[in-house]
Order: structure tokens, then C-alpha cells, then sequence
């Protein structure tokens, strides 16, 4: 492939990564090397926002004593990186990191007074100062993923600019990315520019610079966020030069490996997609931030990371796969089956969960059905009789009612058949309290009352305090406080 760095790579990206602050931690990391190595992996990408500030650190301040401490510490995460990396190297593996910029760490105040005037021209200096001293550290790094439009780096760039800004948005975006670009090429390693917009504006002015820099792209396969059942993301299609594609196998939006997360025939569906868009290689997200210490690979999702470097190889049908992962065709027909669970938490592909977890109420809910699972959440909600959402209420309802028998039955059928369908015993459960709210909040959207759901799913909270065997996550995902503010709303109509 043509490879974002200009340089010439034989074989695709296919990029392991990790998005949770066990990153730093080789008990944690090391083991997926040679998962990485068996199964098909060239890049293992560390993920976390602040990563770059975390590495590295410019100078010394005034207060000695704490500015010498955190030295030391940069120091030694630069080493592990730097460790990381030589261990990569020996199966032709390489080491990148994923950030989000502009971003600093409360030593430079001090040493940058000029950075406190939010976002301004000052930034691309110093982060090209940060790249070029993380390049001095771990000079064994192959290269780096930029988020430069996301609303979650700590300076909250662009997307919520202040109207009449006196910044050129996409001057600024031009500077960024050549404060990257420059120190990056120069020793030949990558730069792949991530699309992480949450407007349109935004977003084009940011394809635009990544276009000008002739540098590689990094995108969601789906539209917005990873949610099964979404349509491609639009973007794919814009992208002037090489892409990336982005696959999450963590289940961020699917029950985060609590309840079984098998995205293999749905996987198998968009990856026609990617090789025909001709992209230069695929990212496999493993982890979320908002979880410590949980990982695909440690359950049942390991699937997808199995699969999804074999279908970028070429089509294979799912069966094949799930029967491959688990070295026998026993439990493949209920794997695959079981993402229809996650599905159907949703409302006809809108995005009625938050998280993969029951919202605070159905107004909450609501909102986030007609946002995409965006935007503010503690706007009053007034339901049009004309609302679409309203019209798909009946089917939404069926789908939820048969996905509560299908996990029954599911979960009776794996039964016995070893620790990998464990998670299956929580289906039952996961799929009725999303088939309660639906139900209620499709009766308050049309005026009725939802006494009777509120009492259900406060008599399934009391079951959820049962549940025993749970992964701490589960108890967030299966949380008796959250079943209860939602009826609570459903109450209070």
C-alpha cells in the first residue's frame, strides 16, 4: 500500500487498539502480542487523549521539585513506549499512538503563558515542540493517529467555537497538521488524521486540510459513532488520499463484553465495503475509556478481533469464522444470533440506549433518538404527533418482545457449553429491561399512561440486585439505581 508517510508498505494496516489507562501497563499489554502476531495484526495503537502530554515534558519550572518528579515519570513512560516498540519490531509489528489535540498538562501554564488564551495560533508550536521531544524518547515509534476536531480534547476544539472567532479555522487546521506532519515524516513514520467532528462544518474543513497535507485519513465505518445497524459513514467516500477504517470489537455501544458481542456477520457485511473503497487498512478498537482493565480480547468479543483481519484479507463466511475462533461448530449458530439482544435495544437503529446502558429516562432517551445519541441531554421534550419516532413505536415494541424470547431461548441453549457463553446468562435480563422502557416510553410519547411499566421495571430493579456473578461493569450496565430513575420518569409522564 501507499502508506500515509509517502513510503511504500507491502502489506495493509491492520491496527490493534487500546483505549484504557491499562496501556501503561505491560501485565496488561504484553500478553496481545502475540495474539497480535497469530492472528493477523501489523500496528498496536495506544489510545488515550492526553498520551503525548503524558510522554513528554519541555522544560523545567519553577518549582524544581515537582517539575523534576513528573520528568521522571515521562521518562519512564517514554522508556516503556520505547520497549513496546522493540518488541513490535520483531514480528515487523509497529507501535503508534492515538491523541487528541490541542491538549497540555498544567506544567506548561507556566512555561507557555501565551497557551491560556484558549484556541489560538500559539498551539501549533507547542505541539510540534511535544512531537519532536517524544521522537527523541522513542525514536523506535512508527508513528501517530491526530484527533484535531474533537470536542473532548482539554482545549475543546473547534467544534465549539466561539462564532466570529478571529482564528481561520482551516489555516489553523493546516498548521496543526504540519506540526505533526513535519517531525513525523522527517524520520519516516506515519500520520494518520482521525475525522472525530461532531458538525458538518467542521468536519469538511478538517477533510479539506487533511486533503492539502497529503496525509492519511482516519474514519468511523459507521456514521456518528459505532452503532450496529448505523449506515456507512458518508465521509468514507470524500477522503482524497490513503484511509483507515475504524471497527469497534470492545462493544462500547453493545453491552461491553458483559452480555456475548458478536459482530461477525455484520462485520462481514461492511468489510465488502472497505475493500472496495480500496482503504488502506483497518483499526480494531478493544477497549473503552470509561472502563479500566477490560479488554476484548478477555471474553467473548475476542471474536471479533479474531475475524475482522481475515475479512479484510478476503470474504469468509461468519459461520466459518465464529467456528474458527472457537475450534468447534458447537454454540456458532447461537453466537452469531445473539447480536440481535444488542440490537434491539435500540429504536429502529435510533440510538435509545446511552452507552449500551438504560438512560435516565425516557426523555433522555428521547432526545438522544432524535440526535443521533449527540448532543444535550436536559432539554424539555415535547413529542410532535407527526414524530416519526412515534410511527415505528408498534415495530420497535414486537422487536423488543421477540428478542426477550430469543434470549431465553439462547441462553438455555448454551448452557453447559464452557466459560466463553457465560455472558449469554445476562441476556434474559439486558433484553427485558430495555423492552420495558421501550414499551413505556412509546405509551408516554403518545399520551397514555405507563403506570404498569414503571411497576415492571422497578420489580426488575429488585431482580437486578439478585443477579450474582457479575463483572463490576456489569453493574453499571445492569445498574437497579438506573432501572429505577427510569421508571421514575415514566411516572412522572
Amino acid at each position: 500500500m501507499r502508506g500515509a508517510s509517502g513510503s511504500d508498505r507491502a502489506m495493509s494496516f491492520v491496527g490493534l487498539e487500546m483505549h484504557d489507562a491499562t496501556l501503561w501497563s505491560p501485565e496488561r499489554v504484553l500478553p496481545l502480542l502475540p495474539i497480535m502476531e497469530r492472528w493477523g495484526y501489523n500496528a498496536l495503537v495506544l489510545h488515550e487523549n492526553d498520551l503525548l502530554d503524558e510522554a513528554t515534558q519541555l522544560g523545567l519550572t519553577a518549582n524544581y521539585g515537582v517539575s523534576d518528579l513528573r520528568l521522571k515519570k515521562v521518562r519512564n513512560r517514554a522508556a516503556w513506549l520505547g520497549e513496546l516498540a522493540t518488541r513490535l519490531e520483531r514480528f515487523g509489528a509497529r507501535l503508534f499512538i492515538e491523541i487528541k489535540e490541542p491538549s497540555f498538562h498544567d506544567y506548561a501554564l507556566e512555561l507557555y503563558p501565551e497557551l491560556t488564551g484558549g484556541v489560538t495560533a500559539d498551539w501549533p508550536a507547542f505541539c510540534r515542540a511535544k512531537m519532536v521531544d517524544l521522537l527523541a524518547r522513542v525514536p523506535g515509534l512508527g508513528g501517530v493517529i491526530l484527533n484535531i476536531s474533537s470536542p473532548e480534547s482539554r482545549v475543546s476544539m473547534p467544534d465549539e467555537m466561539a462564532e466570529g472567532a478571529a482564528l481561520d479555522r482551516g489555516a489553523f487546521f493546516d498548521d496543526m497538521i504540519a506540526a505533526f506532519k513535519d517531525p513525523l515524516h522527517a524520520r519516516g513514520k506515519d500520520l494518520w488524521v482521525r475525522d472525530f467532528s461532531y458538525t458538518a462544518d467542521v468536519q469538511s474543513d478538517m477533510l479539506s486540510a487533511v486533503a492539502r497535507a497529503g496525509v492519511g485519513a482516519s474514519v468511523k465505518i459507521t456514521a456518528h459513532d459505532y452503532f450496529p445497524e448505523y449506515p456507512e459513514n458518508p465521509v468514507a467516500q470524500g477522503v482524497a488520499g490513503p484511509m483507515i477504517l475504524e471497527f469497534d470489537a470492545f462493544g462500547e455501544h453493545t453491552g461491553w463484553d458483559v452480555i456475548p458481542n458478536c459482530r461477525v456477520a455484520e462485520f462481514a457485511r461492511r468489510m465488502t465495503r472497505v475493500r472496495e473503497m480500496g482503504a488502506a487498512g483497518i483499526l480494531v478498537r478493544t477497549s473503552w475509556e470509561a472502563i479500566r482493565g477490560a479488554n476484548a480480547i478477555d471474553g467473548s468479543s475476542a471474536v471479533n478481533v479474531y475475524a475482522l483481519p481475515r475479512l479484510l484479507a478476503g470474504p469468509e463466511a461468519p459461520e466459518a469464522l465464529v467456528a474458527g475462533w472457537l475450534g468447534r461448530d458447537q454454540g456458532v449458530e447461537e453466537m452469531i444470533a445473539s447480536a440481535e439482544i444488542a440490537r434491539a435495544s435500540y429504536w429502529n437503529a435510533c440510538v435509545f440506549p446511552r452507552h449500551s446502558c438504560l438512560a435516565s429516562s425516557w426523555q433522555e432517551a428521547w432526545l438522544s433518538m432524535q440526535s443521533h445519541g449527540m448532543g444535550r441531554r436536559d432539554r424539555v421534550v415535547h413529542v410532535a404527533s407527526d414524530d416519526p419516532l412515534l410511527a415505528q413505536g408498534e415495530a420497535v415494541i414486537a422487536r423488543s418482545e421477540a428478542a426477550v424470547e430469543l434470549a431465553k431461548d439462547l441462553a438455555a441453549k448454551v448452557t453447559g457449553m464452557g466459560e466463553v457463553f457465560a455472558g449469554f446468562r445476562f441476556l434474559p435480563t439486558f433484553a427485558r429491561q430495555f423492552q420495558i422502557a421501550q414499551d413505556g416510553t412509546a405509551k408516554i410519547a403518545q399520551g397514555e399512561s405507563a403506570a404498569a411499566e414503571a411497576a415492571q421495571l422497578e420489580a426488575l430493579a429488585d431482580e437486578l440486585e439478585q443477579i450474582k456473578g457479575l463483572p463490576t461493569r456489569g453493574r453499571v450496565l445492569l445498574d437497579p439505581a438506573q432501572a429505577r430513575l427510569f421508571a421514575g420518569s415514566l411516572r412522572g409522564g
